[in-house]
Parts: structure tokens; sequence; C-alpha cells
């Protein structure tokens, strides 16, 4: 999805903190310094995403049952 946008600032964010990129770049061993994000911080933003995801599918959850 980062290559649809058209500017390399919001690409470079968007490489840095979307939950995908963070969980791949904590797996990674070597090359550390060619990965947008480091691998503890990668662990940080999934750490950070997992419970804001968890509020709105329980909001969402919650707002459908009836």
């Amino acid at each position: 999805m980062s290559d649809l946008l058209g500017s390399p600032t919001w690409k470079d964010r968007l490489e840095r903190w979307a939950p995908i990129p963070a969980g791949l770049a904590i797996r990674a061993t070597k090359d550390l310094a060619r990965l947008p994000i480091g691998p503890w911080p990668g662990l940080g933003v999934l750490a950070a995403y997992a419970p804001g995801v968890l509020l709105v599918g329980g909001a969402i959850f919650t707002r459908r049952d009836a």
C-alpha cells in the first residue's frame, strides 16, 4: 500500500508505523540497518496496535449485539 502514495515522506511513515512491517521486523536477525523499523521498536508498534484493535472489535461487537 505504501507504493500507492506519491509522497516519499508518507511512504516512509507508513512503512515504519504499519503493523505488518513492524511484525516482520521482529523476526529479522541480519541487515537491521536496511529495515524501516528496528526489531524492538517494531515489537512496541505491534504491542500498541493489539489493544487498539481489541477495543475497536469489542465496541463493534457490543454495538451489533442485540
